[in-house]
């Protein structure tokens, strides 16, 4: 049975620090590709399901740090996962802990 087989209507998903986006699958969590992530969130609202977000926080950005360090990966990866899952009309908890 792989990720996209599970058949749960709750899902909670975490944007790593460096732009990576994991499933919880029960015992940890596991990264997913861009395909993958697509087809579970499909899954999820055809099953009415909620979306737990976790992480994807990151410092607020002031304007005073260099070009490089700029942008924030886990945050990309949040606003990524987000836009996603409001096209599918997905109900998303934030959980920034």
């Amino acid at each position: 049975m792989g990720i996209s087989d599970r058949t749960t209507a709750d899902l909670t998903l975490y944007a790593e620090a460096d732009g990576s986006i994991s499933v919880d699958t029960g015992s940890r969590f596991v990264a997913v590709g861009g395909d993958d992530l697509e087809r579970i969130l499909d899954r999820l609202a055809a099953d009415g399901g909620t979306l737990r977000l976790l992480g994807g926080t990151g410092r607020a950005d002031d304007g005073d740090e260099p070009l490089d360090r700029e942008s924030d990966p886990g945050m990309g990866a949040a606003s990524h996962v987000l836009a996603l899952a409001y096209a599918r009309g997905l109900t998303v908890v934030r959980d920034e802990g």
